[in-house]
C-alpha cells in the first residue's frame, strides 16, 4: 500500500457501523446482551470505562493446582491425593467430613487420608462443613504424631458456617455454635500455626444454584465481612482477620462473564476494604476457584473437557490464586484415574506450554472486558449493600432473601433452557446419537461405614473421658478466653476421641440450624431427563423414529433440516429427511412426521400435507417453524405440535413424547 490504512480503506465512525447494521434490516439493539438483570453489554466498545479498578492487587506468578478430592472411600482419596500431588498438583484442597465428601469418624482416618502427604511441604485445604473444629485438630494432632509441629503447617482448616448452611441446610451446633467454632479456631490458629487460614468464604453453593455473577460477588463480599466482624469480637483487627480468610468461587462455561466476575470480586472486596481502612496488600484476597458441578453433562460427557478448558482458561485470566477442575466424569459416582489425570493436565498444559500465567492482568485494556467487569462491580456493590442494609448475610440467609433472589433467578435460567437460549454443548446443541456412554460404579455407603474408625493415639478410656469432661467444662465456662475450647479439642483429639464424640459435645449447648438447601441447577438436566425416557422406552419397546418431510429446494429447508435433526437428536430420537410422499412416510416406522421448508410455501402446502399424513396414519405431525396467525388453520389440518426458534421446545416435546406413550 502507498497510502494510509484511512486512505485505502476511508475512515469509519459508529455512525456508519450503525448504518450498516440497519441497511441490511437489522437493528443495533437486538444485538445487546443482556447478562444480568441490571448488566447488559454492547456489541461494540468504543471506548473505556469512565472509572477502571486500579491499584487492586492480583495474583503473583502462576496460579498453582487445587485438585479436590471428595471420595467417600478414605483409602481411594488417598490415593487421589497421592497421584494428584505426583503428577503435578501443588496442594490438596480436602472435603471430608462425618457425611460429606471424604468420610472421616477418627484421627487415623485423617492420618490414612493424609497418608501420602508431606505436611511440612504441602498446602492443605480443609472443606469440612459442620465438623470444622474436630478436621481442624484431627489435622493438627496428625502432624504431631508425625513429630511435626503445628507452626510447620500451612493452607486452611474451612470453618465456613454460611457457605455450610447454604449447601447443607443445616448447623449442628446452630449460627452461634458455628460461629464459636470459627473464632476458637482462628485464635488457635494465631498462636500456633500462623501459616493457616481459619476461615473459607465459599460460594459454590449459589453458583451451583444459578446466582448471576452480581449476585456471586455481592454475597461472597457480604460473607467475608460477616466473618471479619465475628473476629473482631475476639480481638482481630481488620488487618489481622484478612489474614484468616480465603475465598472459593464458582466458574462456568460463560468465559468471558467468568473473567470479569473474577476481576471484578476483586475490586468490590478491594473497595469495601479501602472503606474500612485498609490499604496497599491488604487489599489483596486469597482466591480459589473450582468448576461447577452444576455445568457437568451426563450425556455426551466427554464434551465436558471443553468446558472444562474453558474454566481453567477463565480463572487464570480472571486472576484467581489456585484452581481446581473438576474431572468431566464428575456429575457420576466417582471419577476415574484417566477423568482426575485428564483434568490435572488440562491445567498443566495451560500454565506450562500456554503461559497464561505470564502476563499480569490480560484482560486489563480489552474494551469490552472492562465494561463488563466494571458494569458487574457496580451493580454487585448495590446487592452487597441491600445486604448489609438488611443487617448481614447470616440474616439474610435466615430471613429467605437470598432463596427468593435465587429462586427468581432460577425461573430465568430455566425458561431460557427450555426456549433454547442457553445451550449445552453435546445435549441439547450438537449432540450426538452414537457417543461412547460413561459406566461408574456406585459407591456402597455401606461399605464405606465398615471402614472407618481407624485407631489413633494411646489414650486410655479414663484418659479420653476425663479429656471431654474437661471439653464439657470449658464449654460451660463463660469466662474461657478465646482459644481454649479448641485447646482442649486437640487434646481430646491427641488421646483418641473420634470427631463423631466431639462434634456431639460441642454442639449439645446450641440449638441446630436448619433451611432448606441450595437445589443444584443444571442446565442439561431437563434435556437429559426426556433423553432418558426415550431411551428407556426404546429398551423396552423399540427406538423412536422420526421423518423430516422437506419442501421445495435444499436452499427453502437446508437450515431448518439441520436444526430439527439436532433438536430430536437432544432427546434420542433419531431423524432421517425424506421427500413428503405420504406413502413413503406411512410405509416408514416413523412415529413423527415434522414438516420442514419455509415460511412461504406453508400457507400453500402444509395443510393438504399434514392432513394426508394423518390419514396414512402418523401418529405425530409437527411443523418446524412458528405458525404465527395461521396457527389454527395448521391445527385444523392436522398438525400436532410446532418446532421453532424462541419456542417453549421442552414443552413442546414434553408433549410429544407423552402422545407417543414415552412419558406419563
Amino acid at each position: 500500500m502507498d497510502g494510509s490504512f484511512e486512505e485505502e480503506f476511508g475512515a469509519r465512525g459508529l455512525a456508519d457501523w450503525r448504518s450498516a447494521i440497519e441497511g441490511r434490516g437489522g437493528a443495533p439493539d437486538r444485538l445487546r446482551t443482556r447478562l444480568t438483570d441490571g448488566v447488559t453489554i454492547d456489541p461494540l466498545h468504543t471506548e473505556l470505562p469512565s472509572r477502571l479498578p486500579v491499584g487492586v492487587p492480583g495474583r503473583e506468578g502462576p496460579w498453582r493446582i487445587f485438585q479436590e478430592v471428595s471420595d467417600p472411600r478414605m483409602e481411594v482419596a488417598a490415593e487421589h491425593i497421592r497421584d494428584d500431588l505426583a503428577g503435578g498438583g501443588d496442594g490438596v484442597w480436602l472435603v471430608a467430613g462425618l457425611d460429606h465428601g471424604t468420610r472421616v469418624l477418627t484421627p487415623g482416618d485423617v492420618q490414612t487420608v493424609l497418608s501420602h502427604v508431606d505436611l511440612e511441604r504441602v498446602e492443605v485445604q480443609l472443606e469440612p462443613e459442620g465438623d470444622a473444629l474436630a478436621l481442624a485438630m484431627s489435622w493438627v494432632a496428625v502432624a504431631e504424631a508425625r513429630g511435626l509441629e503445628a507452626s510447620r503447617l500451612c493452607g486452611g482448616f474451612g470453618a465456613d458456617p454460611l457457605g455450610t448452611l447454604a449447601r447443607s441446610g443445616t448447623l449442628v451446633a446452630g449460627l452461634q455454635g458455628a460461629r464459636r467454632d470459627l473464632t476458637e479456631l482462628a485464635v488457635f490458629g494465631r498462636e500456633r500455626c500462623p501459616q493457616v487460614r481459619s476461615a473459607l468464604v465459599n460460594t459454590v453453593a449459589y453458583h451451583g444454584a444459578g446466582a448471576s455473577p452480581t449476585q456471586e460477588i455481592a454475597w461472597a463480599v457480604a460473607t467475608g465481612l460477616e466473618y471479619l466482624r465475628w473476629l473482631g469480637d475476639v480481638g482481630f483487627t481488620v488487618e489481622q482477620g484478612l489474614t484468616e480468610l480465603r475465598f472459593s468461587v464458582g466458574v462456568g462455561p460463560d468465559l468471558f462473564g467468568e473473567v470479569a466476575k473474577l476481576r471484578a470480586l476483586r475490586w468490590v472486596w478491594a473497595k469495601a476494604m479501602a472503606a474500612a481502612g485498609v490499604t496497599g496488600e491488604g487489599l489483596r484476597m486469597a482466591l480459589h476457584a473450582r468448576s461447577s458441578l452444576a455445568h457437568r453433562a451426563r450425556v455426551d460427557p466427554w464434551t465436558n473437557m471443553l468446558r472444562g478448558a474453558g474454566e481453567v482458561f477463565a480463572a487464570a485470566v480472571g486472576g484467581a490464586d489456585s484452581f481446581a477442575l473438576l474431572p468431566f466424569d464428575a456429575a457420576f459416582a466417582s471419577s476415574d484415574a484417566m477423568a482426575r489425570r485428564v483434568a490435572r493436565n488440562t491445567q498443566l498444559v495451560l500454565r506450562e506450554e500456554s503461559h497464561l500465567h505470564a502476563v499480569d492482568d490480560p484482560a486489563a485494556g480489552s474494551w469490552s472486558l472492562e465494561t463488563m467487569t466494571e458494569a458487574f462491580a457496580r451493580e454487585a456493590w448495590t446487592h452487597f449493600r441491600e445486604v448489609e442494609a438488611a443487617g448481614g448475610m447470616a440474616r439474610a440467609l435466615r430471613a429467605g432473601h437470598v432463596s427468593a433472589a435465587l429462586d427468581r433467578r432460577r425461573e430465568q435460567i430455566l425458561a431460557e433452557v427450555a426456549h433454547g437460549r442457553r445451550p449445552v454443548v453435546g445435549v441439547s446443541a450438537f449432540a450426538t446419537l452414537t457417543g461412547r456412554a460413561v459406566q461408574r460404579a456406585a459407591v456402597d455407603l455401606g461399605d464405606v461405614e465398615v471402614e472407618l474408625g481407624n485407631r489413633f493415639g494411646e489414650g486410655t478410656p479414663d484418659q479420653r473421658h476425663e479429656a471431654m469432661r474437661h471439653l464439657v467444662r470449658t464449654l460451660r465456662d463463660p469466662a474461657a478466653p478465646p482459644g481454649e475450647l479448641a485447646k482442649a479439642t486437640l487434646a481430646a483429639t491427641r488421646l483418641g476421641v473420634d470427631v463423631y464424640s466431639l462434634r456431639n459435645f460441642t454442639s449439645a449447648t446450641s440449638p441446630s440450624l436448619h433451611l432448606a438447601p441450595f437445589a443444584l441447577l443444571r442446565p442439561a438436566a431437563p434435556w437429559e431427563r426426556l433423553r432418558g425416557a426415550v431411551e428407556r422406552y426404546a429398551g423396552k419397546r423399540g427406538a423412536v423414529r422420526a421423518r423430516v418431510a422437506t419442501l421445495g429446494a435444499p436452499s427453502e429447508h437446508q437450515a431448518r433440516l439441520h436444526w430439527v435433526t439436532q433438536l430430536l437428536a437432544a432427546v434420542g430420537i433419531e431423524a432421517e429427511a425424506s421427500e413428503p410422499q405420504a406413502t413413503a412416510v406411512a410405509e416408514s416406522d416413523a412415529a413423527i412426521v415434522v414438516i420442514c421448508g419455509s415460511d412461504g410455501r406453508y400457507p400453500k402446502d402444509v395443510p393438504e400435507l399434514a392432513q394426508t399424513m394423518k390419514e396414512a396414519g402418523v401418529p405425530v405431525v409437527l411443523l418446524a417453524g412458528d405458525p404465527g396467525e395461521q396457527r389454527e388453520m395448521y391445527e385444523r389440518a392436522g398438525v400436532d405440535g410446532f418446532l421453532f426458534r424462541g419456542g417453549d421446545l421442552l414443552a413442546s416435546l414434553r408433549q410429544v413424547l407423552r402422545t407417543l406413550g414415552v412419558l406419563r
